[in-house]
């Protein structure tokens, strides 16, 4: 906690500026926010949000630990108690939905997005990276849901199965997807110039 608190004293100044927040009065041409949205409220929501997910994930690790040492010390086999599987199932589904809300918030950082020749919403963000983290909040939601249907019927491999298409879909729709679609963009302006 001492860790966490000195993670968090060290952006005191995004936490002034959301408590402090002013409309500027005008909008951005994609997502139609104001621009204060854009300096005061999604700077904050995106630190609250990493500060939450970096504690739940210590916290999942903590006591994945505990629980490893406390069966392995009393040389008991671990028999997917239900206590145990309730206690890391709802750590993990805090997880997906930290996760999903990473996605969401991501949709609107594409305004600040590198990826063009100017900084801002790309051809490739509007039309592969937004339908992209739209996939991938969506996905994440659903697997939190699977998670918490593992729990109820204790079948720990549907989690796994979860987990693992999750990590997948990310890499494959995160990343090669909108990766291609720039390298193709930029072959067919090429080919054009």
């Amino acid at each position: 906690s001492f860790m966490f608190g000195i993670a968090a004293q060290a952006s005191w100044e995004l936490v002034l500026r959301f408590q402090n927040a002013q409309p500027f009065g005008s909008a951005d041409p994609v997502f139609f926010r104001d621009a204060g949205f854009y300096v005061f409220t999604l700077p904050f929501l995106s630190l609250v949000r990493g500060w939450l997910l970096t504690a739940v994930v210590f916290t999942l690790i903590a006591v994945i630990a505990v629980y490893a040492i406390s069966y392995g010390s009393q040389r008991r086999k671990f028999d997917n108690s239900r206590r145990v599987l309730g206690h890391v199932g709802a750590l993990a589904i805090g997880i997906a939905l930290l996760a999903a809300l990473s996605y969401w918030l991501g949709i609107w950082d594409l305004v600040y997005s590198p990826r063009g020749t100017v900084t801002g919403a790309s051809y490739t963000d509007m039309h592969a990276q937004l339908p992209a983290q739209w996939a991938l909040f969506v996905t994440t939601l659903l697997v939190g849901c699977l998670i918490l249907a593992a729990l109820v019927r204790r079948k720990v491999r549907w989690a796994a199965y979860a987990v693992g298409a999750w990590v997948v879909l990310g890499i494959v729709v995160g990343q090669v997807v909108p990766g291609l679609v720039q390298h193709w963009k930029a072959r067919l302006q090429g080919r054009r110039g």
